[in-house]
């Protein structure tokens, strides 16, 4: 005797919440396998009535990890359309272009300080007034700081307040 239990189209039916004629339609589809002369095994019929509605559920897709791997795709598709979104209103920057434009500053910021002594050198050859002296290296050096802020402002969308501490100040603080 088997263990398989066989049941009429009727039962399947009501079982499955199904009009007879969608289950035979259904049984024509191979999703409902049939076991015999209008009999059908009940374990079968509801396991393949269960796939083929994962399958339609899921957009022709039964194993859930493919599922799995579908959300995650859409997912991702979702996060590239919101970053897109965020660059063009231009609260997000490329990384490259950002790294290239800091070397750019960087570069320019390393090129007007190494030339410097140069450009200090013979107005403050004849100089002997301290004051004087810092005055112009103060001046020096403010007018590069005016010439990257001004080259590169369009760069920055919110200027960042540094706070620099003197090393003798964090000595007795820290």
């Amino acid at each position: 005797m088997s263990d398989t239990q066989t049941y009429s189209i009727e039962t399947i039916s009501k079982l499955l919440m199904l009009s007879e004629r969608r289950c035979q339609q259904l049984v024509g589809e191979g999703v409902i396998p049939k076991q015999g002369r209008g009999q059908y095994d009940l374990v079968q019929s509801v396991q393949g009535y269960v796939k083929f509605l994962r399958e339609r559920a899921f957009g022709g897709v039964a194993n859930t990890d493919q599922h799995g791997e579908k959300t995650r795709l859409i997912t991702a598709q979702a996060n590239i359309a919101e970053m897109n979104d965020a660059e063009l209103r231009g609260d997000l920057l490329r990384a490259d272009e950002t790294r290239r434009a800091i070397f750019t500053a960087a570069r320019g910021v390393r090129n007007s300080l190494q030339t410097v002594a140069d450009r200090l050198a013979v107005p403050m050859a004849g100089e002997d007034d301290h004051h004087e002296i810092h005055d112009m290296i103060e001046g020096e050096i403010n007018q590069i700081l005016h010439d990257m802020e001004s080259e590169f402002a369009n760069l920055v969308v919110e200027p960042v307040e540094i706070e620099i501490k003197d090393e003798a100040e964090t000595d007795t603080n820290g």
